[in-house]
């Protein structure tokens, strides 16, 4: 679900919106720039190690963002296609849905669901 930005204003507009609908879900302050990580990925599956240092996050805060994304079911550790020493964050369908459901949001469109009646 990749968007395409057309100039700074729409990706203002666009980053202020998604930040302000990730807020207002249950997701913690570490736990969407870590989603959106994985996501971004045409796999949906990265290195621990590169979250890590991409992220800009110390060991404790990367991982108190995994086990929340995990007990949430919107990402899982899964073993190394490459190495078996290296442990991968991959996010779950369930965690494909919540980042589409933040993007309808973000670009203004509502859940049935989520309207009033």
């Amino acid at each position: 679900m990749r968007r395409r930005v057309t100039d700074d204003a729409d990706t203002r507009l666009y980053l202020s919106r998604f930040l302000r609908a990730a807020a207002q879900s249950d997701l913690t302050a570490h736990s969407v720039p870590l989603l959106l990580y994985i996501s971004a990925h045409p796999d949906g599956r990265v290195p621990y190690s590169e979250a890590l240092v991409e992220l800009g996050l110390n060991r404790g805060q990367l991982e108190r963002a995994i086990a929340a994304l995990i007990d949430a079911k919107l990402i899982v550790r899964a073993g190394s296609h490459d190495d078996a020493r290296r442990v991968d964050l991959q996010i779950t369908r369930t965690g494909e849905d919540v980042i589409g459901k933040l993007n309808d949001r973000a670009e203004g469109k509502r859940n049935t669901s989520d309207k009033r009646t």
